[in-house]
């Protein structure tokens, strides 16, 4: 590849970035689809226990829940739907043993509140073939939303543990039919300490690749790593090394302040409102894009990188309280989040850093790539900002 191949395919990179972050981007960022599933085994030979709770905004894509039109769910409409919400419900659940398929009997309808927002829970008793340990395969909205979770919590006296179902986990579908129509499917036992880790760190990582207004914040500080301020001057950096320890120093230093902010806030120690959080991301961003283009903090960056991780770990708390930490598994699924959000960053930092290095000692990239980005992301998260305040 000539020189000016190599220049432009990281320019391109970035406006690609750009461009996605301005397509995708919503005004809040965190929000997920996302179901919880509660199995209940007995130790005799009682039936399983089943809830499922849904949000009503996610039925309602689905189903006539809103039946006069006026914006507000009432228990009555909740009450008159359950007809058609229990069959449609569990058409996308099944329970299975070794000896085929278990039985679902309905056992009620309730509501229930979660951070964001009402939720209706759909309440079963299973009867299986066997005793044998049961496998769940869950596909309910995953066809319509491909984000769609659902939380696993098993309960089997007093262990308790979690997994995350999502579209990725295939599985053959636990009622034998159609076996083409793969399901997200986990055998339920009480599984390895492991795997709930494993599950929210998988989370963390895909937060992160999702969180626009993270991944934007996190453009901002690398489009000036290649570069040293010299006055009212950008100048080329030294190496390639003297930039990853200074942007490695920036991430460390966020990563620290998210992992405060974001442990205080998924234990419920702390409970900032949800806008404000999400209003001061958009600002966070917006003020990190400004200073590129008129420097006010060129020094101590990781001091900045610190105060906005601060801020930027109540959001990443927000997603991982949608989600919701497992009982009796708490501190591994927060270690688990905390480390792939972490990972994500990094990922991020590894593929962005080597090319910028590769623009730096072109003059262009300091005068109107540098400028011309940065502003770009600002107007965004001006919009971003707009959106949520109001």
């Amino acid at each position: 590849m000539n020189r000016r191949g190599a220049c432009a395919a990281p320019l391109a990179a970035g406006l690609a970035l750009l461009a996605w972050l301005a397509v995708a981007a919503p005004a809040r960022a965190h929000t997920l689809s996302v179901a919880h599933l509660d199995i209940q085994v007995p130790d005799d030979a009682a039936p399983i226990r089943v809830e499922l709770d849904l949000a009503l905004r996610d039925i309602a894509l689905s189903l006539p829940l809103d039946a006069n039109r006026d914006e507000r769910i009432t228990w009555g409409e909740l009450r008159a739907l359950h007809g058609e919400l229990e069959p449609w419900a569990r058409s996308g659940l099944a329970l299975s043993t070794r000896s085929g398929a278990c039985t679902l009997h309905p056992a009620g309808l309730a509501t229930r509140r979660y951070d964001d927002g009402a939720y209706a829970t759909l309440q079963w008793t299973a009867r299986c073939p066997d005793a044998g340990a049961p496998k769940v395969a869950y596909r309910l909205l995953m066809d319509r939303d491909p984000q769609h979770r659902a939380l696993l919590t098993v309960r089997r006296g007093e262990r308790v543990s979690a997994s995350v179902l999502r579209a990725s986990d295939r599985g053959a579908p636990a009622n034998g039919r159609d076996a083409a129509a793969a399901l997200a499917a986990r055998t339920v036992s009480e599984g390895s300490r492991g795997q709930v880790f494993a599950d929210f760190l998988r989370e963390g990582v895909h937060h992160i690749l999702i969180g626009y207004d993270h991944l934007a914040f996190l453009l901002c500080l690398l489009l000036p790593a290649a570069l040293l301020r010299r006055g009212d001057h950008w100048q080329p950096a030294p190496g390639l090394r003297s930039g990853f320890v200074h942007v490695l120093g920036i991430v460390t230093a966020f990563t620290l302040a998210h992992s405060v902010t974001l442990t205080l806030a998924a234990l419920g120690w702390v409970t900032p409102a949800g806008r404000v959080v999400e209003a001061a991301i958009a600002a966070s961003v917006l003020l990190a894009a400004l200073n590129n283009v008129w420097p006010v903090v060129t020094r101590r960056l990781w001091l900045v990188g610190f105060g906005f991780g601060l801020v930027h770990g109540f959001g990443f708390a927000g997603a991982l309280g949608e989600l919701g930490l497992p009982d009796g598994a708490r501190l591994r699924a927060l270690l688990g989040f905390n480390l792939g959000v972490e990972l994500g960053q990094l990922a991020v930092v590894a593929l962005l850093l080597p090319l910028l290095f590769a623009l730096r000692r072109h003059g262009w990239y300091s005068r109107w790539v540098l400028p011309g980005l940065s502003l770009a992301v600002a107007g965004l998260a001006g919009w971003w900002l707009w959106q949520r305040l109001g």
